[in-house]
C-alpha cells in the first residue's frame, strides 16, 4: 500500500480550472459555479424537489400560511484576523473597553455568510428565508480566527402582496413563529446581527481578589463588563431595525463566552484581563403592516359545560 498521500492523481487541468473559478468567486463574495447553477434550475422549476431543516409541522404551516418551500439554502465564511499583537500592556490600570479589533472578524464573516445565504435564496427566486439558524466558532483555537455558517429554508410567497425589497427577507423564527407573525398582521423585515467584544482589565484591588480564599465574591468588574457588551451589541441591532423601517425585533439567539488572559507585569505581578464576545440574532418586524393572515390569531378560550 501506497504511503498517505502518495500514489494518488491531482485533480485535472479541467478540475483545477474549475477549482480555481471557484476560489475566484469566493474571493469576491459570492458562491461556487455548482451551488449557482443548482439553484438556479431550482429557481426554474415550478416544482423544485425540496430539501430542508423544517420539520413536518413548520413546513405544514408554512405551506398553510401562503409560503411555499423551495429549498434549503446556506452560507459560510472563515475569517483570518490580520492583526496578532493585542497590546495588553495598554490596559495596564484596569477598566472596560470595547476591542473592534476583535468583534470586526466576526462581523466581516457574519456579513459574509448572511450575504451568501442571501444570494443562494435569490438564485432559488425565493421571497424570504425562514428557520435560519447559526453555528460559531474559533478556527484551530485561536479566537482570532473564526467561522460562521448560517443555514435556512427558501421560501415562496403566494398569499400575500409582498413589499419593494432589494432582495429576498431574511428570518431566524421557525415556521410556527412566522405563522403566527402573519396571523397578527405583521411582516418580517430582515435579519439583524452584531457580535461585540469587551476587554475587562480587572484593577489591582479585583485582581488579588482572584488569588484569595476569603468566601465568595462577585467579581463586578466582570459583571459590568457583560451588561457593557451587552449595550454595545444591542444599540447595533436597534440601529439595523432602524435601517429597516422595522417597529419591533425578535431576538433569536444571545450568547456570550469569557476567556481568560494573564501576564506578568514587571515588578507589579500578575495582570488579568477577560475578554467578553457576546454575539445576537433577531429579526426585524413590522407591526400592523397587512391583514392578518390567513386568520386572526386568537388567544386560548376555556369552556365549562355546567349542564347536567
Amino acid at each position: 500500500m501506497a504511503p498517505f498521500g502518495f500514489g494518488r492523481q491531482g485533480p485535472s487541468t479541467e478540475e483545477q480550472e474549475a477549482a480555481d473559478v471557484d476560489l475566484e468567486r469566493i474571493r469576491d463574495g459570492g458562491i461556487p459555479l455548482g451551488a449557482e447553477q443548482r439553484l438556479e434550475r431550482v429557481g426554474a422549476a415550478k416544482t423544485p424537489f425540496f430539501t430542508s431543516d423544517l420539520s413536518a409541522k413548520e413546513y405544514a404551516l408554512a405551506q398553510a400560511s401562503g409560503l411555499q418551500p423551495v429549498a434549503q439554502v446556506m452560507g459560510s465564511s472563515v475569517v483570518k484576523h490580520g492583526y496578532q499583537n493585542y497590546g495588553w500592556a495598554n490596559y495596564n490600570y484596569g477598566g472596560i473597553a470595547e476591542l473592534t479589533a476583535f468583534s470586526d472578524p466576526w462581523n466581516l464573516s457574519r456579513t459574509r455568510a448572511f450575504g451568501r445565504l442571501s444570494q443562494e435564496a435569490e438564485l432559488a427566486r425565493a421571497d424570504a428565508v425562514i428557520g435560519i439558524e447559526l453555528t460559531t466558532n474559533s478556527v484551530s483555537g485561536n479566537r482570532s480566527d473564526v467561522e460562521y455558517v448560517v443555514f435556512g429554508t427558501a421560501v415562496r410567497e403566494t398569499a400575500l402582496a409582498a413589499r419593494p425589497q432589494s432582495g429576498p427577507r431574511l428570518c431566524a423564527l421557525s415556521g410556527q413563529d412566522v405563522d403566527k407573525l402573519r396571523r397578527i398582521g405583521a411582516e418580517i423585515r430582515g435579519l439583524l446581527g452584531h457580535t461585540t467584544v469587551v476587554c475587562v482589565t480587572l484593577s489591582w484591588m479585583a485582581g488579588r481578589s482572584m488569588q484569595m480564599w476569603s468566601g465568595n465574591q462577585e467579581l463586578t468588574e466582570i459583571t459590568q463588563g457583560i451588561y457593557e457588551a451587552r449595550r454595545l451589541v444591542m444599540a447595533q441591532i436597534l440601529r439595523q431595525a432602524r435601517e429597516v423601517q422595522a417597529n419591533d425585533v425578535v431576538i433569536s439567539t444571545l450568547t456570550h463566552d469569557i476567556s481568560h488572559v494573564e501576564y506578568e507585569r514587571q515588578g507589579m505581578g500578575t495582570q488579568h484581563v477577560f475578554i467578553i464576545t457576546m454575539h445576537v440574532l433577531g429579526t426585524a418586524i413590522a407591526l400592523g403592516a397587512h391583514e392578518p393572515h390567513p386568520a386572526p390569531l386568537h388567544g386560548p378560550i376555556l369552556s365549562i359545560d355546567l349542564r347536567g
